[in-house]
């Protein structure tokens, strides 16, 4: 019978495995010395290569084989929307965080309105007139009201996307996976499970 594993599980054999292949040796060049039989340990190294590079190949296999099960619970699971639905909660608060960030501090019309009457009154032999500066005046368009609501919707997205975590969290622990009898016997070989 193939063993059962929760998906929180599965991510964190996928990273032993691929920590395990980089520690792998596959080097298709050897030093040889004028002590050594060369055909000898030209031999030796080959078979030690292929031996490896075998080993790396059941390893990947492995990997994308977990990868392949927890995509399929993930999706069968709802974990892949609840993903989903975060993605575009970081990317709405992102944008709605940029909107309120860049925003000049808002001032009244009648101050707007002094300051552009200033600008056109100003002589035109002026420093700023000369050089064409200060000729525009900017201004937030946002109200004070819009800005607290947009910061407000930014906390709601801010908590929605803390109660898809922990349910994304809770799904992981509980969710599990069958492995093949093939992944199995390679992870067994390698003492990971």
């Amino acid at each position: 019978m193939a063993t059962k594993i929760n998906l929180r599980r599965a991510a964190a054999l996928q990273n032993v495995l691929h920590e395990t292949i980089k520690s792998i040796a596959v080097e298709p060049n050897l030093e040889v010395n004028e002590w050594q039989d060369p055909a000898q340990v030209l031999q030796a190294a080959n078979v030690q290569l292929f031996t490896n590079d075998s080993r790396r190949n059941d390893l990947l296999m492995s990997i994308y084989t977990i990868r392949s099960l927890v995509g399929t619970q993930n999706a069968m699971s709802g974990i892949a929307g609840k993903l989903s639905h975060m993605a575009y909660i970081d990317k709405r608060i992102a944008q709605l965080t940029d909107l309120v960030g860049n925003s000049v501090k808002l001032e009244s019309l009648d101050v707007i309105k002094g300051r552009l009457e200033k600008i056109r009154t100003r002589p035109a032999d002026s420093r700023a007139a000369l050089y064409h500066r200060d000729e525009d005046v900017r201004v937030c368009i946002l109200t004070q009201e819009q800005t607290d609501n947009i910061k407000s919707v930014i906390k709601e997205l801010k908590k929605q996307k803390t109660n898809l975590n922990d349910e994304v969290l809770e799904l992981n622990v509980r969710t599990e996976i069958e492995l093949t009898p093939e992944v199995d016997v390679i992870l067994a070989r390698e003492g990971l499970l």
